[in-house]
C-alpha cells in the first residue's frame, strides 16, 4: 500500500515534465540581449539562433531565445547573472562541444565567480572633498531657509 502513492507520482512526474514552456515564449516581446526567466524560476537573455528558420504562421520568433547569459558571448570574463539568479562570470567550459545545429557558443557558461574590480584609486574615481562641498550645502540651505522666511 506505501507503494501506491510512490508510483502515482512516477507516473504522473513524466508528462508535468513535458508541459514546460519553449525557451522562445520566455523572449516574446523582447529584444534581443534582454533578460528573460523561465520557469524555476530560471534567468537568461533573449539571443538569436541565426541558424533556424522562424515560422510564420505563428505571433511568436521561435529564433530568439532566453539562454544561458554567456552563450550569446565570445569571450570569458564578463559579468552575467546565473541561472539561479545570483552573480557570476562568464567562462569557457573544458570538455564542451558546441552544437552545430545552433549559432550561439554553449560552451561559454555563466558559472559562480566574480569579476575582478578595479580600486577607487585605481579607476579614477575620487570621493568628494567634504572641506569644498560643506560651504555650498551650507549656502544652500540659507538660501532655502530665506526663502521660506518671504513667503510666510
Amino acid at each position: 500500500m506505501r507503494a501506491l502513492p510512490l508510483l502515482l507520482l512516477l507516473a504522473l512526474a513524466g508528462p508535468a515534465a513535458a508541459n514546460v514552456p519553449a525557451a522562445f515564449f520566455a523572449c516574446e516581446d523582447l529584444a534581443e540581449g534582454a533578460n528573460c526567466s523561465l520557469p524555476g524560476p530560471r534567468y537568461g537573455v533573449c539571443v538569436r539562433d541565426t541558424l533556424c528558420a522562424d515560422d510564420p504562421d505563428t505571433h511568436v520568433d521561435e529564433c530568439v531565445l532566453c539562454v544561458d547569459p554567456c552563450w550569446g558571448t565570445d569571450e570569458g570574463g564578463g559579468y552575467c547573472v546565473q541561472i539561479t539568479g545570483e552573480d557570476g562570470v562568464c567562462q569557457p567550459q573544458d570538455r564542451c562541444t558546441d552544437k552545430p545545429e545552433t549559432s550561439f557558443r554553449e560552451c561559454n557558461r555563466c558559472v559562480e565567480g566574480e569579476v575582478p574590480r578595479t580600486e577607487p584609486d585605481e579607476g579614477g574615481c575620487e570621493a568628494i572633498d567634504a572641506a569644498a562641498t560643506l560651504p555650498w550645502l551650507a549656502i544652500l540651505l540659507a538660501l532655502g531657509l530665506q526663502v521660506r522666511r518671504r513667503r510666510a
